[in-house]
């Protein structure tokens, strides 16, 4: 199968399993909404803050096909998927949810870019949040990619949610009077060994965080996490073999 009809074919299956995810559509539909309902209810400020830092889920939702799930229904052993292109069409399958998702992400990107101009709230260092929300997403593409070898069913998002989950409640149990984490994420300062190794686990779970306050050296961990976690999930689709209904 020529590339550009295995990018067609690819973008049919993937715009088709996007639009019948009542869960994707919901959140897609609602995410704008409530930050509008956030900006006009308090500030524009606020809702930038939240706006940047809830942005990369843009791109985990979008993540929530496996190649796992593809395996074990047989769907790869299509006679379009002949002589290990159904490889190709994992790889082309991610690069397509990444861009779904990037052109979301850049429209929303622009509503509220020309929101913040007209209020006179945007900031030129937004363009930078909003570089660190992509880097952040395409680290989710390549992260759910690679789990989603080994869980099915949409567990690749679900299992990364709960930990986020955990790692959150974490997290609060270390906000108290005195100065923690939380503190330290905002003036992008971390004194000592120990608040750095906590923060530098914390992002590769919740690379959101590196969104939130002022840009520091947890941000170029995102991107080198994205870079590595991209050639495992590479890795991993080379690997793949389609043996009898059974993925190896």
């Amino acid at each position: 199968m020529p590339d550009s009809a295995l990018f067609a074919l690819t973008w049919r299956v993937t715009r088709r399993r996007i639009l019948g995810s009542t869960a994707a559509i919901a959140a897609g539909l609602a995410f704008p909404g409530f930050m509008a309902w956030i900006g006009l209810a308090h500030s524009y400020g606020t809702a930038a803050k939240l706006f940047y830092f809830l942005l990369p889920h843009v791109f985990l939702l979008a993540a929530q096909d496996s190649a796992r799930a593809d395996l074990e229904s047989g769907a790869l052993e299509n006679a379009l998927f002949a002589g290990g292109r159904f490889r190709g069409f994992l790889r082309t399958r991610g690069i397509v949810s990444a861009a779904a998702a990037g052109a979301y992400a850049l429209a929303l990107f622009g509503l509220f870019a020309a929101w913040g101009l007209a209020l006179g709230g945007f900031r030129a260092t937004d363009l930078i949040r909003f570089g660190l929300a992509l880097v952040a997403g395409l680290y989710y593409i390549a992260l759910a990619g690679a789990l989603g070898h080994f869980l099915a069913g949409g567990a690749n998002v679900l299992s990364l949610l709960l930990a986020q989950a955990a790692a959150v409640l974490a997290l609060l149990f270390t906000t108290s009077s005195r100065t923690g984490l939380l503190d330290y994420a905002a003036t992008g300062s971390f004194p000592g060994l120990g608040p750095k190794l906590f923060f530098a686990g914390l992002a590769a779970l919740v690379p959101n965080v590196t969104v939130a306050g002022r840009p520091s050296p947890f941000a170029a961990e995102v991107a080198v996490l994205l870079l590595c976690t991209g050639a495992l999930w590479m890795r991993l689709i080379s690997g793949l073999e389609v043996r009898g209904g059974r993925g190896t």
